[in-house]
């Protein structure tokens, strides 16, 4: 077992704890992903055309959401679920270590750190 699962597992196991998760919640839950995601959203309108309700839809890529989120806010919010302490530093220490490289047409561009906002 790698380091992230466990410390994803960890991080799961006290979302689930504190209320954080809910039941419709795909992400960070065994046996959901992105494409029950999907089925459910996809159910849940079929639904309510055959109830003739009106039904609009807004789609958001979240794909770099994880970027833009205040690192320091996401650790503050995550301790105060009272997660193990010591999953907050590695995810701390993850965030300080952080970079990243883009690949366009083949041709590899140069890493760069990302700014993580953590003091």
């Amino acid at each position: 077992m790698q380091l992230e699962q466990v410390i994803e597992g960890n991080l799961r196991q006290a979302w689930e704890m504190s209320g954080w998760l809910y039941e419709d919640q795909h992400g960070l839950r065994p046996g959901y992903s992105c494409e029950s995601q999907v089925v459910a959203v996809c159910q849940d309108i079929v639904d309510s055309l055959d109830k003739g309700v009106r039904t609009d839809a807004i789609i958001t890529d979240f794909l770099k959401a994880f970027d833009l989120v205040p690192h320091d806010r996401l650790l503050t919010k995550i301790t105060e679920t009272r997660v193990d302490l010591r999953a907050v530093v590695w995810v701390k220490e993850f965030f300080l270590g952080c970079s990243q490289r883009i690949r366009v047409d083949g041709q590899l561009y140069e890493e760069v750190r990302v700014n993580s906002g953590v003091p």
